[in-house]
């Protein structure tokens, strides 16, 4: 099957990075798949490296974009096109069902939909099938009523677990590459930190803990320096990481994995990589969350924006570790629906009832 993904993301956040992880899974199973990402971009040089990549300038309010769309999908002839933003739903999408071509719409965030006729229609009328992070996304897209239930399926982060093995975690190697006490206690969070991530309240969390062993591990993009008066209240115990290319490193390393997400989320790779990982994992009830960390079956869970629920709960779990069944649960739960294998599985689905759709409506 030839097989088109358009993302307008630009920078290597989660997204991009399960994309291009995937699109390498669908090659590898014997379909030429094409990714189209904006130019000159982190995503785009990442890309490059090891999938087909076509860079397109995602030029806003350019009538001419959308003819540079037609005649690339002209030239790709996909049988299939999944967007997953949406600036790049609208475009491609049009640009799809001008030329004939079956469209899958990725949706990714647990935020309300539009409720304008105009801005529903790439829902509507510019998708034949849907895929969701989660399942809490699949049920807003059903209730929003602009997708059956049979015409979605739910598609978490592949997972390697090849890369993600708990059999080969090394935290010693961490410790010492970080000059850190070999008894220190590692607590830590990933993710690109926009305001939605709650990298604050994970701060303030931290700082009221009575555990001087506690070191708290933050990796991912963004510039310290706004948080730098919070993390300086735990008296050097916070280490911003940047980007980390070997993020199975330092998730291995920890002795509780935090996310302390505010809202819209999907379900985050992070948390998926720590439960593959055996890293016991806390979070907050935002977005889809939940649809993975079940209270106190895989993992634990506080509410957002609440720093002393988030650190009576870190410091529950540091002094009583979670028993085992909780960590066997999450590994089980990760292995047997978010495998890559499994969620190329199911963009394989989708791709066919879109291609069904189509054919039946010609």
């Amino acid at each position: 099957m030839r097989i088109v993904h358009t993302e307008t993301v630009e920078s290597l956040s989660g997204q991009p990075l399960r994309l291009i992880a995937e699109a390498r899974a669908l090659s590898a199973a014997g379909h030429a798949c094409t990714v189209v990402g904006p130019a000159e971009t982190e995503f785009h040089r990442r890309a490059a490296e090891g999938i087909d990549f076509r860079p397109f300038r995602f030029a806003k309010r350019d009538p001419r974009s959308l003819a540079r769309a037609r005649r690339l999908l002209s030239e790709l002839a996909p049988d299939v096109v999944h967007t997953h933003s949406s600036r790049d739903a609208w475009l491609f999408g049009l640009a799809a069902r001008s030329l004939g071509i079956p469209i899958v719409r990725g949706r990714h965030i647990a935020r309300a939909l539009p409720r304008s006729f105009l801005s529903r229609l790439v829902y509507t009328r510019l998708a034949d099938a849907f895929t969701a992070s989660g399942e809490t996304i699949a049920r807003m897209l059903v209730e929003a009523r602009v997708a059956k239930p049979e015409a979605v399926w739910v598609t978490p982060a592949g997972i390697d677990f090849e890369r993600f093995d708990a059999r080969a975690r090394d935290p010693a190697a961490l410790r010492a590459e970080l000059g850190l006490d070999p008894r220190a206690r590692l607590v830590g969070t990933t993710c690109n930190r926009r305001a939605q991530k709650g990298v604050g309240t994970l701060l303030d969390a931290f700082c009221e803990l009575e555990d001087e062993s506690a070191v708290l591990l933050v990796a991912g993009k963004g510039d310290p320096a706004p948080l730098a008066a919070r993390a300086g209240r735990a008296g050097g115990r916070v280490r911003f990481l940047g980007f980390r290319d070997d993020i199975e490193r330092v998730l291995g390393a920890l002795e509780l994995f935090v996310l302390a997400s505010s809202s819209d989320e999907g379900v985050p790779q992070a948390i998926l990589q720590a439960m593959a990982l055996r890293v016991p994992v806390l979070a907050t009830r935002a977005g889809g969350i939940p649809d993975v960390v079940r209270a106190g079956e895989t993992g634990f869970l506080v509410p957002p924006d609440d720093a002393r629920a988030l650190s009576t709960a870190m410091r529950g779990l540091l002094a009583v570790p979670p028993p085992e069944a909780v960590l066997d649960s999450a590994w089980n739960l990760v292995r047997d629906t978010c495998s890559l294998d499994a969620v190329v599985a199911r963009y394989l689905e989708a791709y066919a009832y879109a291609r069904n759709c189509a054919t039946s409506e010609s």
